[in-house]
């Protein structure tokens, strides 16, 4: 009998070690998850930010890309359009016309530029003198020529500004604005002078 004692108390010890070591083996188990987790969460965290970041330059790079592609355009933006006058850098003008469009009540209005092969900036009402009236009578360049939509006229770059009379784009001379520090002003009172003219302007 003494035996017996001896071989059941041998056996709870057995399975109160066994026990301990479970807990210890299953609480090392639980602290190795704990520190791989705390040491993959930044990690993620990382990575996300990353992601977010580059998501943030890929959008940037593409608005900025298209903003590009509208820069390249000749024609003004609004902005050209300020207190009633139509603002010109002259130092964006060359052989290549730029437009200006100035809005009377809704009446469009359209300024072009141009250098002359002398490199003087030369400015003229995109209207066709004789045929103004026509929504055809607009000129369009093709090389050194300014062709009319609605006769066919040809005129010359170098002649752009010059020329009053006749089949040619409206000149608006020295008298016709102010030119201050490289900066072009011409006023509502000389462009709404010609409002009328372009009342049917490209209304086609």
């Amino acid at each position: 009998m003494p035996g017996k004692n001896v071989n059941r108390k041998s056996n709870t010890t057995k399975n109160t070690s066994a026990k301990r070591n479970e807990k210890k083996a299953a609480d090392t188990k639980s602290t190795v998850e704990n520190q791989n987790g705390s040491r993959i969460l930044p990690v993620i965290a990382g990575l996300v930010v990353v992601a977010a970041v580059a998501a943030v330059a890929v959008t940037r790079f593409a608005g900025s890309g298209r903003g590009e592609d509208q820069e390249v355009s000749s024609r003004s933006s609004s902005d050209t359009q300020t207190a009633g006058v139509v603002v010109i850098d002259t130092g964006v003008i060359g052989e290549t016309a730029s437009y200006y469009d100035y809005d009377v009540e809704g009446t469009t209005i359209e300024v072009l530029a141009v250098t002359a092969s002398d490199g003087s900036v030369r400015l003229a009402l995109n209207t066709c003198q004789v045929c103004m009236g026509s929504p055809y009578a607009y000129f369009v360049q093709e090389g050194d020529s300014f062709i009319c939509q609605n006769c066919g006229n040809a005129f010359s770059r170098d002649d752009i500004g010059l020329e009053a009379g006749g089949c040619n784009p409206v000149p608006v001379t020295e008298d016709d604005y102010e030119e201050t520090d490289g900066v072009i002003t011409i006023s509502d009172d000389f462009l709404n002078e010609y409002k009328d003219s372009f009342a049917n302007w490209k209304n086609i």
